[in-house]
């Protein structure tokens, strides 16, 4: 037996000795690699276990009782998890990728900042979890409860979603590109925004859902039912629509170029079938004439100039037509120019549409026979010049107005541990990674701007005041859950950016930094100090914030303060805890 398998060996013997024996000795060996990738687990008491960042790649746990257990930045990818008692466990920053969860119990777990990248959720029950800022990308939630969850801006990009309950999820801004969904209920959800291009929705419920100007492209909506559905300026091209459920769909302005449909009901049960022979439902219902130029490279600047007189041309050529650019394309090997017809004039559409698409191929050729003319590129070039040599200087001038201003109004966030200088130099170092490594994705997440760490320390600003009150709040939920106590202070002001003539980059400087470093040395371990200002503007956005007011006495003079007088300042805690 190699030394690795034997020490493998005596791991899993202490292990399965219960909690009681197996947490002794990681107090007593605070520094050992847990190695357990590939063992077969199956089936053990692991309950109340300390296993934080152990490796458990490729391991087995199926059934196993991880009630309450530590599994804080553990390695689980690839391991079986289904069917495990997860009840209250610490899951925070945890590798999840590829993991097996199927059928387990997660009542109550902590999966803040954990990996979920491919994670298998199959029929879990989701609904008592916060799974916003997770990477749930090619994730298999078919059969999960995920009712009334907020997934709002979620990427779960190839996610699959079969039959998972979803009432009243939010899914705002979640991309959804490539996942399936097919037999899910979104009737009742919020779909404002969702990427659905290449998705699966056969036999989804989308009734009544605002679908105006979505991209549907490729999504296959076999046996959907899309009655009162909105519809109108969609992008359905290269869909599948066979067996969808039409009744009282609006389809203004809809865009169904290559469709599927071999039959759909415009009846309002859904049960009366019209059946269309091959391309039959895009000529019946397509709406808007649309024609396509195609340039076999890229578009030069004399192209993009001379596309309005090539426009002009072809409306006064066929008087009373009105057209538009829809849009512009780079495709591999060419460049498509998309023109939509607005409003036919009265003209016969059939014939409208043939006679454009000619005479705009014959003005194209104008336009590839101008990459010869030297001369005239040259005076296009210079008649452009001389626009943007009086224009753009001012439009340079009206946005620098605000974009350059050197003094903002931020939210400023400053944090620092509890106990820090009492660690030993070892402790420090391995305690300060662990504290940094869960820090940056909640910053990522509530878009924190100039963050700068020293020590134990923390300073970042925010564009609002929830966004700086969301994310303290994440914080002490996240470090919390990892063994950290944080004091945190929050205030609300004029900032300077200034440059940092030693760091070479932007520095900020102000009144609102120092009143809120001044709040995080007078705010208890855990807890969130913010000033009146801060409460003033949380409370006019309706925050979901609760404010107790504190009369505290100043530790250091800041601004026209002095060390010792009594100000007024606020504990913060979100209403859910409340």
């Amino acid at each position: 037996m190699t030394q690795m398998s034997m020490e493998k060996q005596e791991l899993l013997k202490i292990l399965t000795e219960g909690a009681d024996a197996w947490n002794q000795w990681r107090h007593d060996n605070p520094k050992a690699k847990l190695d357990f990738d590939g063992q077969d687990l199956r089936g053990l008491d692991l309950s109340d276990c300390d296993l934080s960042e152990a490796s458990f790649i490729g391991a087995n746990l199926a059934y196993s009782d991880l009630k309450n257990a530590a599994l804080i930045a553990s390695n689980l990818t690839n391991a079986n998890l289904c069917y495990c008692n997860l009840s209250n466990a610490k899951l925070i920053a945890a590798n999840l990728n590829c993991a097996n969860l199927s059928h387990a119990n997660l009542l109550n777990a902590n999966l803040l900042t954990a990996i979920c990248y491919r994670a298998d959720f199959s029929n879990v029950d989701l609904r008592d979890h916060d799974l916003r800022g997770q990477d749930l990308r090619e994730a298999n939630l078919s059969g999960a409860d995920l009712r009334g969850q907020n997934l709002e801006g979620l990427d779960m990009q190839g996610a699959k979603v079969i039959g998972a309950k979803m009432e009243k999820v939010n899914l705002r801004d979640t991309n959804l590109i490539n996942a399936n969904l097919s037999d899910v209920d979104l009737s009742s959800c919020n779909i404002d925004g969702v990427l659905f291009k290449g998705a699966n929705l056969s036999n989804a419920n989308l009734h009544g859902q605002d679908l105006s100007g979505f991209n549907l492209s490729k999504v296959k909506l076999k046996g959907a039912d899309l009655r009162e559905a909105n519809l109108a300026g969609a992008n359905l091209d290269d869909s599948d629509l066979s067996s969808a459920k039409l009744w009282q769909v609006q389809t203004t302005g809809w865009s169904i170029r290559n469709i599927e449909c071999s039959h759909a009901s415009w009846d309002q049960r859904g049960r009366e079938y019209t059946h269309y022979t091959k391309n039959q439902f895009e000529k019946l219902f397509a709406d808007k004439i649309t024609f396509v130029l195609r340039y076999q490279r890229m578009l030069s600047y004399q192209d993009l100039a001379t596309l309005p007189f090539l426009i002009e041309h072809l409306e006064a050529s066929y008087w009373g037509c009105k057209l538009r650019i829809r849009d512009i394309r780079n495709e591999p090997g060419d460049t498509r120019v998309i023109i939509v017809v607005e409003d036919t004039g009265g003209l016969n559409p059939t014939m409208l549409e043939a006679s454009l698409k000619q005479e705009a191929e014959k003005l194209q050729s104008i336009q590839i026979s101008l990459q010869s003319e030297r001369k005239l590129q040259f005076e296009i070039r210079e008649s452009l010049q001389a626009i943007k040599d009086k224009y753009w200087p001012k439009l340079l001038e009206l946005s620098e107005i605000d974009s350059d201003a050197k003094t903002r109004r931020l939210a400023v966030l400053f944090t620092d541990l509890k106990g820090f200088s009492h660690w030993s130099e070892e402790e420090r170092t391995e305690k300060l990674s662990l504290f940094r490594g869960l820090l940056k994705p909640v910053l990522r997440k509530w878009e924190a701007s100039y963050p700068n760490m020293e020590g134990d320390s923390l300073r970042a600003t925010f564009q609002s005041v929830q966004q700086a009150l969301n994310c303290a709040a994440m914080i002490q939920k996240v470090l919390a859950g990892a063994g950290f106590a944080l004091r945190i202070g929050l205030d609300i002001g004029e900032v300077k950016l200034t440059h940092n003539e030693i760091t070479e980059q932007l520095d900020i400087e102000g009144d609102a930094i120092n009143f809120a470093a001044r709040l995080e040395t007078m705010a208890e371990p855990g807890e969130v100090l913010v000033s009146e200002n801060v409460r003033h503007y949380a409370i006019q956005v309706d925050a979901p914030f609760e404010f107790t007011e504190k009369r505290l006495a100043l530790k250091k003079a800041v601004g026209d303060k002095q060390a010792g007088e009594k100000i007024v300042c606020y504990s913060s805690l979100p209403e859910v805890f409340a």
